[in-house]
């Protein structure tokens, strides 16, 4: 029930989120359009979408300490099907085709599979408890792994330019690791409200170690998302992006708080079954857009 209850409120929260993209990608397009070069901050329809995904994230940060972040991550995806309708209307050269409904379909079917098999049990974990899991072989191998694959692209995308995957990956990335500090910010915050205790907060500096990467991670999440959706459409990027935020968020959470633990034989496959149709269908949906994209451009380069 519990489960059903937080779907409920992030399907709300993810509207809000496809608005507040689309919402900068329009102010985006506009600046291109008036041949403007104004920062993003003194865009009024940019800083309207802005606040629009910053009262989500609010609303984000309170239901990321209800639930499992195994659980919270796929639901993510629940903002393409918002995209797939708003995006044509904010941007009417970029159509919805069917293949792309087809896709988002499945994804969703995916993401109903992941909900309903995520584990339920949401434990409290006290700073204790998160410095355990900070400092285990499993997490620490994939935190090496997360800043070798965000070098790697930063490199790539300096010397040889940044191209619709390097923005979208790392942007991915990034969100996956602040869903990773949100969730263990927001746990010691229900831990000071509920136990009326507030000895961590004032006997160590830590949990301020997780808001400042929480708020770190976000700007650059913000900022690689909003360098793609400035050069390529929004129906393109947001499948791409989604892809790699959901790899990430999926996959930090049941590493860093070992929520495989509370999943028995049964809902571990048909949870891996869930996400792989997400995964499978949400790349697809990121090649096919990615051809017919640039099937556009050497249409037009031929015309020229």
């Amino acid at each position: 029930m519990k489960a059903l209850l937080v779907a409920t409120f992030s399907l709300a929260l993810s509207f809000g989120a496809a608005v507040g993209l689309n919402f900068q990608k329009l102010s985006m397009r506009k600046e291109e359009q008036r041949g403007t070069k104004r920062p993003v901050y003194l865009q009024p329809l940019w800083c309207m979408g802005f606040i629009i995904q910053a009262f989500d994230a609010c609303g984000d940060f309170v239901f990321i300490g209800l639930a499992p972040q195994s659980l919270l991550a796929p639901l993510g995806a629940l903002s393409l099907g918002f995209n797939v309708i708003l995006a044509p209307v904010f941007h009417p050269s970029e159509k919805a085709t069917p293949s792309l409904v087809l896709a988002t379909a499945f994804i969703y079917v995916g993401t109903i599979v992941t909900i309903l098999f995520a584990p339920d049990t949401n434990p409290t974990y006290t700073l204790e408890k998160l410095l355990t899991f900070v400092k285990t072989a499993l997490f620490i191998l994939y935190a090496l792994a997360c800043v070798c694959f965000q070098c790697i692209l930063l490199w790539h995308g300096r010397n040889y330019g940044y191209g619709i995957v390097h923005c979208c990956a790392l942007a991915g990335c990034f969100g996956g690791e602040c869903i990773l500090f949100a969730k263990s910010t927001s746990e010691l915050v229900k831990n000071a409200i509920v136990g009326q205790s507030y000895d961590t907060w004032t006997t160590s500096f830590i949990p301020y170690i997780f808001i400042l990467g929480m708020i770190l991670t976000a700007i650059t999440n913000v900022n690689f998302l909003n360098q793609g959706l400035a050069r390529f459409d929004a129906l393109l990027v947001v499948p791409i992006y989604q892809s790699f935020w959901n790899a990430f968020g999926i996959t930090g959470g049941l590493i860093f708080f070992q929520e495989y633990r509370f999943m028995s034989t049964n809902d571990s496959l048909m949870y891996a079954l869930g996400i792989a149709i997400m995964l499978f269908y949400l790349s697809e949906k990121g090649r096919t857009e990615n051809f017919q994209c640039m099937a556009m451009l050497n249409l037009l380069n031929k015309d020229r």
